[in-house]
């Protein structure tokens, strides 16, 4: 097979294809990456002496790894990313989007709905809703994000122009809004938002729209910067647990789905970039409502939830939707395993999701402090030595 730019090779596999080789991503999405830690191991482990990489995501203090990392692995992907707001608010940080490159200070933040985010370790987690104790009419009258803040895409087209000119990456536009559900957990609280749904059902629904409102404005301003110029646009919206959806299908369809419906309707209709969206958990039972949406990619293929096997996925929805992820194990695997062992979960887990195409080479979220670097490394590895179509992944076990 005749060799491919990295962006025929990620269009292609997007469009259910066979490609050269499987595309692999690292980085190219906030949800795809290394932890700042972790990164600063590997590049030690690698014997790389670059500095100063931008934290893409405060809240997960997740980087962009170096050029040299990237080249080294063959990562077929570079992100371009929306700006932070001129003004996010007195001691109020953009939670998606970096301020200044250098990562979160100090064991708590304000994001710009005013969320309080409690450092929990290595990243933080949110820990002070908002609209913990709001009403209906307080909907109408809180302050928030505003999404046509010029700063927001000031030099992004630029920027977006070059990379394109100068390169033959695949072209990223990071996740840079919560999506309805997630967002509306994090501004009203968990458990108060999951009571709403069921028992204050108006409020629940006015605060999905104002959310969605809002999402639907920051594309507005993104994709009229580069919507155009962009090979895939990324969504992050998490509906899954390790054992199943927050809320039953039933709920999500009647309440959920509608909001998702009109955002997902509103970026496919402004771009002919592929549409990438983020859920973790186990969400094997809304699937086929995001294929039906229009959802190109499902990132990043939690393969420890229930119900989320690679072999039942692959064939029930491998025709119709691209995994973007599923490819090593994170959360339990990854930190325990020896080279060896990732070596054979990579190569195995490529089999299952190679043929036909419709896979990028991710992991089930990004890699975490405590893996050692030589996993790090033995993962990529492992992955530049099994992408190769046909059958590259038999060919080397």
């Amino acid at each position: 097979m005749a060799s491919m730019t990295s962006r025929e090779r990620v269009l292609t596999t997007l469009n259910h294809q066979e490609p050269d080789k499987v595309p692999i991503d690292m980085g190219g999405v906030v949800t795809t990456s290394i932890s700042r830690i972790g990164n600063e191991r590997l590049k030690a482990y690698m014997g790389v002496t670059a500095s100063n990489e931008i934290v893409s995501q405060p809240a997960l203090d997740v980087v962009v790894p170096c050029e040299e990392i990237l080249t080294h692995f063959e990562v077929d992907f570079r992100a371009v990313r929306m700006r932070p707001p001129s003004d996010t608010g007195e001691g109020r940080q953009s939670w998606f989007v970096p301020k200044d490159g250098k990562g979160v200070k100090g064991d708590h933040f304000f994001d710009e709905f005013g969320n309080r985010w409690q450092l929990a370790e290595f990243d933080y987690s949110p820990a002070g809703p908002a609209l913990a104790n709001a009403t209906l009419s307080d909907l109408d009258t809180c302050i928030w994000p505003d999404p046509h803040d010029p700063a927001r895409v000031a030099g992004l087209r630029e920027e977006t122009l070059a990379l394109r000119a100068s390169t033959e990456y695949a072209i990223t536009a990071d996740i840079m809004c919560g999506g309805p559900f997630e967002q509306a957990l994090w501004t009203r609280g968990y458990e108060q938002f999951l009571i709403d749904l069921h028992w204050d059902r108006r409020f629940a629904d006015k605060l999905l729209g104002k959310i969605t409102d809002l999402d639907i404005a920051l594309w507005d301003a993104q994709l009229k910067a580069i919507g155009d110029i962009v090979d895939v646009v990324c969504q992050g919206e998490d509906m899954g647990t390790q054992h199943g959806l927050y809320i039953s299908p039933e709920l999500y369809r009647e309440v959920i789905k509608p909001h998702h419906q009109r955002l997902f309707s509103f970026i496919k209709a402004n771009t002919r970039a592929k549409l990438f969206v983020h859920s973790c958990g186990s969400v094997y039972a809304i699937i086929p409502d995001y294929i039906e949406m229009g959802v190109d990619a499902l990132n990043p293929v939690q393969t420890g939830a229930r119900d989320m096997d690679l072999v039942r996925l692959k064939r029930e929805f491998g025709r119709d939707i691209t995994f973007w992820g599923g490819a090593f194990e994170t959360q339990y695997f990854l930190p325990k395993a020896t080279p060896e062992e990732i070596r054979e979960h990579v190569r195995r887990n490529i089999e299952i999701l190679a043929p036909g195409g419709g896979f990028v080479f991710a992991g089930t979220h990004n890699i975490t402090p405590e893996t050692a670097p030589e996993k790090a490394y033995a993962v990529y590895a492992a992955a530049k030595e099994f992408r190769n179509y046909p059958d590259g992944w038999r060919r080397s076990s």
